[in-house]
């Protein structure tokens, strides 16, 4: 035991957590993604007390990733050219600001489900921008070397904000309502504000001109494009698998509160320790690909195997009645979820040059959440015209293609040079590759301009 509790401190990922910067980022980050638990949680029984639809409370998810998809070109080119810390504080201020304004109006009795899509609408609008600035932030808190620890502690945020937000939002609408709860949301915003005061982020590419003409932003896109098309064709393919898996895990999280409320007949308590469980899996995934020392072809072998159990498991969910019985299946079904993404992203951090790094995890979410809002439609539309079990299943058979799929993909080359390669491990801080990029970056602006001339 006291030998664990060494390793542990002398980690990397505790050295990180004890340095200023990204310290003061990961604490920021854990307040405000037990925030967005709170906020989930609130928003989505709201809509289901209101509605009594699996699909209109499907509408929810659909709602938050319009506008990723949607404004994706737009926020890559920008966020690539605007300076990180600035941006993401503007961005959590009016985040905190739209959220405020739904208790405040649900306290008047003015919040009817049409403006509550509005104002979710809006907020994901804003904070459209803020996944793409912090991965783009995050070589800005750390060295290229840590990379891989820093990428698993701020997404092991999100697992813990999974874990304990659901919870204390389950018993916060029982006890005290669904607007204290949500005025509670809006607080970890300002929290999160006032760490990043305090983050000194350190942007070693020089922020160039936003773009003015249309030639210039078109040009921008075309040069993340081709980078994720010709030069890492390996992210493009893990990009098609995973969304994929998108497509049936995040119909699964939207239409589960309609499966405890009609095939399990639990509260919004029962909820949120269901959604806790989820969480603990996805925590439980996490800490094993940040803290374990796995080679390429283990990791890969935990992934698929993941992915077999969380499909099965989520199809058992149609034959459970126990409330513990399908708190266990969700967390096998949470190590699923957790277990692929944060491989490919960071993968994807690593091999793309901090000029182009927006734009390609832009791009990147804009194949995901497209593939996570077809899901969405088809598996919401299907739970209420041909019910919930059925869909369960069907959502189970859609991971088991993701492992299928997964296999045939990391026989292809330019995949399998990704997934089997210990990059970061002994990579430079600067890469000749990135250095490479910049110059090539740079002859086609100047080409550009003279062209325009």
């Amino acid at each position: 035991m006291w030998h664990f509790v060494t390793t542990l401190v002398k980690s990397p990922a505790w050295l990180l957590l004890k340095r200023r910067d990204f310290g003061l980022l990961w604490a920021g980050e854990t307040v405000s993604q037990i925030g967005d638990g709170l906020n989930k949680v609130a928003l989505l029984w709201f809509a289901y007390q209101t509605s009594h639809s699996a699909l209109r409370t499907s509408l929810i998810g659909i709602l938050q990733t319009v506008p990723p998809l949607a404004l994706a070109p737009v926020i890559g080119v920008y966020l690539d050219r605007l300076p990180k810390k600035q941006t993401m504080i503007v961005i959590n201020v009016l985040h905190g600001i739209l959220v405020a304004l739904i208790p405040l109006l649900y306290g008047f009795g003015l919040l009817s489900l049409g403006l509550l899509y509005t104002l979710v609408l809006l907020i994901s609008i804003v904070s459209a921008f803020y996944g793409p600035a912090l991965m783009a932030a995050l070589p800005l808190v750390s060295k290229r070397s840590e990379l891989r620890p820093a990428n698993a502690l701020i997404q092991g945020t999100s697992m813990i904000g999974v874990l304990v937000g659901p919870v204390v939002a389950g018993i916060g609408i029982a006890a005290f309502g669904i607007a204290k709860v949500l005025y509670a949301d809006a607080l970890t915003f300002a929290f999160l504000v006032g760490c990043l005061l305090f983050v000194r982020m350190r942007e070693t590419n020089a922020l160039g001109p936003l773009p003015s003409r249309f030639s210039e932003f078109a040009q921008s896109i075309r040069e993340g494009l081709d980078f994720l098309l010709r030069r890492q064709r390996g992210i493009l393919f893990l990009t098609l698998v995973s969304g994929l898996q998108n497509i049936g895990a995040s119909a699964f999280l939207f239409l589960l509160p309609a499966v405890v409320k009609k095939d399990l007949d639990l509260d919004a308590v029962s909820l949120g320790f269901i959604w806790s469980a989820f969480g603990s899996g996805m925590l439980l995934a996490t800490l094993l690909i940040a803290l374990l020392k796995l080679q390429p072809r283990a990791l890969l072998y935990i992934v698929l195997s993941s992915l077999v159990l969380g499909g099965l498991s989520i199809a058992s969910l149609a034959y459970v009645k126990s409330s513990f019985a399908a708190a266990t299946l969700m967390v096998i079904i949470g190590f699923s979820a957790a277990a692929f993404n944060p491989v490919v992203f960071t993968l994807l951090q690593d091999s793309t040059p901090e000029e182009l790094r927006a734009r390609v995890i832009t791009a990147f979410n804009t194949a995901t959440t497209s593939m996570a809002m077809l899901g969405m439609l088809v598996f919401g539309w299907a739970a209420d015209r041909v019910g919930q079990d059925p869909t369960m299943i069907a959502i189970g058979v859609v991971l088991l293609f993701t492992a299928i799929a997964l296999v045939f993909v990391s026989r292809v080359t330019s995949a399998r040079d990704l997934l089997f390669a210990e990059r970061l491990s002994s990579a430079p801080d600067h890469p000749s590759g990135a250095r490479t990029v910049r110059t090539e970056l740079g002859g086609r602006e100047r080409a550009l301009s003279r062209a325009e001339t």
